[in-house]
């Protein structure tokens, strides 16, 4: 059984890194031929690619179905509850049997919907009748932001889709969790810290993009999701109340199954009341077995149970294996299990205290390469945040946050007074998360390669050596790889930000940064605050000295507020005058940091122009190099700068108005003669960009295209006469969730 469930373990870890999943005959016969000469190993790995080969297969054939149908009429029930917006709100439905009494495609199929309109608000529990618009879930490709198409996968969803016609409202009730949701937002409005306390009874996280930066900042997060840390808190805390059972005229045995059961019973409902979650679900699994197993008088090994309980689930759901959550919950437990072989509990309250103190000092240190690999930076705070805050949320403000809950639940009193009671209780925390939040204590450490972090998991893991000298010594010689490549060469940088239909571009030397654009804002959706700010500070850029806005247009002026608050010392350089800018385009410095900057457009003729054709454009050299940025000006303005500068050439041209068939004339091209084109457009745009025309135009030129809407986020690195091209959705690990076009590799170019 051990050698199967390694199997399992291996095929999942080792399809992380395949090009492509294989076809259902190469893990079928591997499977079948592996059980015939008895190699369970070779049988375990067989069988997860066989269940995850035939998940995706049925996944897409779903979603074809579903893309493919005559009608976009769906029918379903809301199976989660609505997060609101400015425009509207987004939830997940589950399709019915049929629809207007006809069998419905991909019936029980998950889908994400977003409903543009603020009059009806949908609640969990009802059913609905939609037209929608669908597509499929693809997320923009920034670095450190996640995999959408991961993400959607891991949760099941087909399709996402928007309400673009018929709503019909078809009955069902809200469900008790959206009832207690709802309760709670209007009980807990007076307190601060009514995010954390709805995060950690109902499971939803209602938090600013502060918080989420001091949840980073201080290694928190495992501890506002609700996890099987918290499942297992409630399981527990239940089983200490055993002594009351002693009251009941009923045998020791049938006492303590009664108690175990209780517990069981208690997990379940804060399971239910967290929406099932994933993490949820995987820790209630857990404990049904464990307590399965007591009821049997069965003995299991911590190792044996762990390695058996993965395998299980991973062939249930294969796709959890693009999960990070799984991942860490997976890793945390197998570090206790390590940890409690080679530390065992000891006597006394002050060997437990140091205990207690290396443990948490082993633990961080142990998680740390797989957070790096993971997140891309570590949290210097993680360590005595976690000395403070576990014990105190776990033996006192989780138990009565949940206790008072369960208070008002049976109550028809507002319980005020406990409230506020929980909410200083609640205080500390809140503060320690602002403070993290204001002062960015994260370490970004961009473009970590998972050899790195193995490398960093086989040095720490020395550290439990029992001869303690020589296994840190062992420890550092094994670190030393990741600072030599913290102490490389500062070399300039260009990226060219996912941010869909619009255009936000930075330019880097080290922590320095200059930003052309800002990316599109509509609605309560701001690109610079969701896309362009943490890729700034992803990146490592912490001061910020322009912002130039090329013209006056919603896709490139984006959200000014958030960047002048996040970098008050940046000069802002735009001909826009509503932006108050502190210089006009033609005042830019010659020499910024390595690029020489000129200026080509618009000159001062006092020429009254279109919005796109007073785009700001400017001529970047490094080394020697020649980087030109054109805005959204169009085929007018590129015959004006061929005109102006009759030896005009680049090459990079990010393309004129995302590609747009009226920017990018072909005489244009050819004078620049560009070895590479950069155009950032938005995923299946309904302006079709970049235009047909264009393409065929760079085609013709033998030009390469590089779109940020196939690529994800592109960055070119400038050194010794190279120039390094890399994109985000080439540079992932999981190679089969991308469907890049052949050209989309990393690649260096010589000049």
């Amino acid at each position: 059984m051990e050698r199967f469930c390694l199997g399992v373990l291996t095929a999942a870890l080792a399809s992380l890194w395949l090009p492509m999943l294989p076809g259902l005959n190469g893990p079928l016969l591997l499977h079948l031929l592996a059980v015939g000469l008895r190699q369970f190993f070779l049988a375990g790995i067989g069988v997860f690619l066989l269940s995850l080969c035939l998940t995706m297969q049925h996944h897409e054939d779903t979603r074809l179905q579903l893309l493919n149908q005559h009608t976009t009429l769906v029918a379903g029930t809301v199976v989660s509850i609505p997060q609101s917006y400015d425009i509207g709100s987004r939830f997940i439905l589950q399709l019915h049997e049929t629809v207007k009494n006809k069998p419905q495609n991909a019936a029980g199929g998950l889908l994400q919907v977003r409903w543009p309109q603020t009059e009806i608000q949908p609640k969990q529990g009802q059913r609905w009748l939609f037209q929608l618009k669908l597509r499929p879930i693809r997320g923009l490709a920034n670095p450190g932001r996640g995999v959408s198409e991961a993400h959607a996968l891991v949760q099941g969803l087909l399709l996402q889709g928007t309400v673009v016609g018929k709503a019909e409202y078809l009955g069902g009730y809200a469900v008790w969790r959206q009832r207690v949701y709802d309760q709670m937002q209007q009980q807990l409005v007076p307190y601060s810290t009514a995010p954390l306390l709805i995060a950690l009874t109902v499971g939803e996280r209602p938090f600013s993009d502060e918080t989420w930066g001091g949840l980073q900042a201080t290694g928190l997060s495992h501890l506002i999701s609700i996890s099987g840390m918290h499942i297992a808190l409630v399981f527990g805390w239940l089983l200490l109340l055993l002594p009351l059972w002693r009251q009941l005229p009923l045998t020791a045995v049938q006492r303590q199954a009664l108690a175990w059961l209780a517990a069981l019973l208690a997990a379940f409902f804060y399971c239910q009341l967290a929406g099932w979650a994933i993490p949820t679900l995987r820790a209630m699994l857990a404990l049904s077995l464990v307590v399965w197993l007591r009821l049997l008088y069965r003995r299991c090994s911590g190792w044996r149970f762990s390695l058996v309980l993965t395998a299980g689930l991973l062939l249930w759901q294969p796709t959890w294996v693009l999960s990070l959550s799984f991942w860490l919950s997976v890793s945390a437990v197998a570090l206790v299990f390590l940890l409690q072989w080679r530390y065992p509990t000891p006597n006394g309250w002050r060997a437990l205290l140091w205990h207690f103190l290396r443990y948490q000092l082993l633990f961080c240190l142990l998680m740390l390469p797989l957070g790096l690999l993971i997140f891309d930076g570590v949290a210097p705070l993680a360590l005595i945040s976690n000395l403070i805050f576990v014990p105190w949320c776990s033996l006192l403000a989780i138990p009565l946050l949940l206790a008072t809950f369960l208070l008002q639940q049976l109550s028809d009193l507002p319980l005020s007074v406990l409230w506020q009671g929980i909410d200083w209780i609640y205080q500390p925390l809140w503060w320690w998360l602002q403070f993290a939040a204001d002062s960015e204590s994260w370490w970004s450490l961009p473009q970590q390669t998972p050899y790195v972090a193995i490398l960093l998991v086989i040095a720490a893991s020395c550290c439990l050596l029992p001869n303690r000298v020589f296994g840190w010594m062992l420890a550092f010689v094994g670190s030393v790889p990741l600072f030599f490549g913290l102490m490389l060469p500062i070399v300039p940088k260009l990226h060219l930000v996912d941010i869909g239909q619009g255009t936000a571009l930075v330019l880097q030397q080290g922590r320095y940064g200059f930003v052309y654009d800002l990316g599109p804002r509509y609605g309560s959706y701001s690109a610079t605050k969701q896309q362009l700010l943490p890729f700034l500070r992803y990146i490592g850029v912490r001061q910020l000295d322009y912002v130039v806005i090329s013209h006056d247009d919603s896709d490139h002026t984006g959200d000014p507020a958030v960047l002048k608050s996040a970098f008050p010392e940046a000069k802002w350089v735009s001909d826009v005058q509503r932006l108050q800018p502190d210089l006009n385009c033609r005042q830019l410095p010659a020499q910024w940091q390595q690029f020489r900057l000129q200026q080509l457009w618009p000159v001062y003729d006092q020429v009254k122009r279109s919005k796109n054709d007073s785009s700001c454009v400017l001529l970047l050299s490094v080394g020697s190099f020649q980087i030109l940025l054109t805005g959204d000006a169009s085929k007018n303005v590129e015959q004006q700068l061929m005109r102006l500068n009759p030896k005009l050439q680049a090459d990079v041209l990010v393309l004129g108005h995302h590609g747009s068939r009226t920017s990018s004339d072909l005489r244009f091209l050819q004078q620049l003669k560009p070895a590479l084109a950069l155009n950032s457009a938005g995923w299946q745009n309904h302006y079709q960009h970049p235009a047909d025309s264009v393409v065929a135009a760079l085609s013709l030129l033998q030009v390469p295209l590089w779109n940020t809407a196939e690529q994800g986020a592109i960055s070119l690195t400038f050194s010794n006469e190279k120039l390094m091209l890399q994109s985000v959705r080439h540079g992932r690990l999981v190679k089969w969730l991308e469907n890049l076009p052949e050209h989309a590799e990393s690649q260096t170019t010589t000049r």
